[in-house]
C-alpha cells in the first residue's frame, strides 16, 4: 500500500512539473505574440521620371574694366550691364516627346502703400515648339530694350513713379506626365545691382506601393498567425497554470488546520453530538489539554458548515468549535 501511496504522488509532483513547465512555455509565446504585430506594412518608393530646367547666363556690360562680358555673376552692376543672357535647357528623364512656350513678362505697377497697383501688361513670346527628351532656348533680358518700355508706359500713362516687374515663364507639357512650369525673374535691389530668381528648377515623379505582410510565429514546426496566437497561447497558459496553482491553494488550506487538531487526528472518531453540559474551548490547543487531562476519545462531527471535536467526561462535555 505504500508504494502505491508514493507512486500515487510521484505521479501527481510529475503531472504538475509538467503543467508548470507548459505554462512557462506557453507564457513566452504569449509574450512574444503581443511583442509582434500581427500585419507589417512596409511601403516602397520609386522614381517614375524626373524634370529638370535650368537657365545658364552671362552678361555683357558697357564697360568691361571690371566686368568682363561674357562672365556670369550672381549679381550684375545697373550702371554698365547692357543685357543678361543665356541659355535655357530643360531635360526629362527617361526621355519624352512633349510640347514648351517661352514667354517673357512686363508687368507695370504704382505703390500705394504696401499694394501695387498694377496698370498695364505686356507679354512677348520668346518661342515655342515640340521636343523629344530636352530642349534648348536662348533667353535675353535686354536693359535698354526694357528702359525704353518702361519710359513708354511713363509717358503714356502719366505716371512717372511706374515701375516694371520683369520675369519670363516656361510652360512644358510632356506626353503622359505632369506638366512642368518654371518662372525665372529679374530682379533689381538697393544698391542697384541686377540679379536673377528661379534659374534653377527640378521635379521628381514618385509612386509609393505598399505592402502587407501577416506576421507568424514558428511552434513546434508550425507556423502559426500572430492574430491567432495572441489568443491561443495565453489560454494554454491559463489552462496550464490551474492544475499547480490548485495544488498550492489546496496545501495552504492544509497548512491553516491548526497543529494541535493535526497531532489529535489518530485520537479522533467519527460521531454524533453526546449529551451533556456543554464547555466551549476557546483553541485546538485546549482541546489538547483537556484531552490529555480527562484521557477521553475525541468525537468530531459537523454542525451546519462548522467542525465540531467534543470530548464527553462524564456529564460534561468539553467542545472546540474549528471556525
Amino acid at each position: 500500500m505504500k508504494d502505491v501511496k508514493f507512486d500515487k504522488r510521484y505521479l501527481l509532483l510529475a503531472g504538475v512539473s509538467v503543467s508548470i513547465v507548459l505554462a512557462v512555455l506557453f507564457g513566452a509565446y504569449s509574450s512574444a505574440a503581443y511583442s509582434k504585430a500581427p500585419i507589417s506594412t512596409s511601403a516602397k518608393y520609386s522614381t517614375l521620371y524626373t524634370e529638370e530646367g535650368s537657365f545658364v547666363h552671362f552678361g555683357v556690360f558697357s564697360n568691361s574694366s571690371i566686368y568682363k562680358s561674357g562672365s556670369t555673376h550672381d549679381y550684375y552692376p545697373s550702371k554698365i550691364t547692357m543685357l543678361i543672357g543665356g541659355n535655357y535647357t530643360f531635360r526629362t528623364n527617361p526621355s519624352s516627346p512633349g510640347t514648351y512656350t517661352a514667354t517673357m513678362h512686363l508687368d507695370y505697377y504704382v505703390s500705394s502703400g504696401k499694394k501695387k497697383v498694377y496698370i498695364y501688361r505686356e507679354e512677348i513670346p520668346l518661342g515655342s515648339g515640340s521636343f523629344e527628351g530636352s530642349f534648348t532656348l536662348p533667353l535675353t533680358f535686354n536693359m535698354s530694350l526694357l528702359s525704353e518700355k518702361l519710359k513708354r508706359v511713363k509717358e503714356g500713362t502719366g505716371l512717372y513713379r511706374a515701375e516694371q516687374e520683369v520675369y519670363v515663364t516656361v510652360e512644358v507639357k510632356p506626353e503622359g506626365r505632369d506638366s512642368f512650369s518654371q518662372r525665372i525673374g529679374l530682379s533689381k535691389d538697393s544698391a542697384s545691382m541686377f540679379y536673377l530668381t528661379g534659374t534653377e528648377k527640378d521635379y521628381k515623379k514618385v509612386t509609393r506601393s505598399v505592402s502587407t505582410t501577416t506576421n507568424s510565429l514558428s511552434f513546434a514546426g508550425s507556423d502559426v498567425r500572430v492574430s491567432t496566437a495572441r489568443t491561443l497561447f495565453p489560454a494554454m497558459a491559463i489552462l496550464f497554470a490551474v492544475p499547480p496553482i490548485g495544488l498550492i491553494y489546496s496545501r495552504r488550506e492544509k497548512k491553516t488546520e491548526p497543529k494541535a487538531l493535526k497531532s489529535l487526528k489518530k485520537y479522533t472518531v467519527e460521531g454524533t453530538p453526546p449529551g451533556g453540559k456543554r464547555v466551549k474551548l476557546k483553541s485546538a490547543e485546549d482541546l489538547e489539554r483537556t484531552f490529555e487531562l480527562v484521557d477521553r476519545p475525541i468525537i468530531h462531527y459537523r454542525d451546519g458548515n462548522i467542525d465540531v471535536y467534543a470530548i464527553a467526561d462524564g456529564d460534561t462535555v468539553y467542545e472546540y468549535w474549528a471556525s
